[in-house]
């Protein structure tokens, strides 16, 4: 690459990876090393009730997901705060309930250039889970902190 001169951040089409979310995403840069994007996600909580964190209940969410890169390029040390809303669902004994999720989180990591077109991002950080969902056989919720974990692959136009 070294005779194709700088890479120049352009708008990514991504698919989001992490712990408690697989996500299709759309990224554009809004400023010189920020980028904010918009996701549209599977989201699950299968991990919280192994570490007696909260219950376990899937849905479909949105979210937001604004990047601050240390690079113009958008490459090495990254920081992602990101806020996602999702209409999730769960079982207690049997009993069905439906509620909405909250996730509010934050990600430290490394994004590097795969290939000339592919972006991949690794990090971790932490991550506040909220829900609260009635059923007849009693509550399924969470209201917790846990750890975040990013993988984003991004195919740049």
């Amino acid at each position: 690459r070294a005779d194709a001169g700088p890479a120049v951040a352009r708008p990514q089409l991504q698919a989001d990876l992490g712990l408690s979310v697989i996500g299709v995403s759309w990224e554009a840069p809004v400023a010189p090393q920020f980028a904010l994007g918009v996701e549209v996600a599977l989201f699950g909580t299968y991990f919280l009730p192994v570490f007696n964190r909260g219950d376990n209940v899937v849905g479909i969410g949105a979210g937001l997901r604004p990047t601050w890169f240390a690079h113009d390029d958008e490459r090495g040390l990254y920081v992602t705060p990101y806020a996602r809303l999702v209409g999730v669902e769960g079982s207690r004994d049997g009993a069905r309930g439906t509620g909405m999720a909250y996730a509010l989180g934050a990600f430290v990591g490394w994004a590097f250039e795969a290939t000339e077109r592919l972006d991949v991002r690794v990090g971790g950080g932490v991550q506040y889970l909220l829900f609260h969902i009635d059923t007849e056989r009693g509550p399924l919720s969470a209201s917790t902190p846990f750890v975040a974990l990013d993988l984003v692959i991004g195919l740049r136009r």
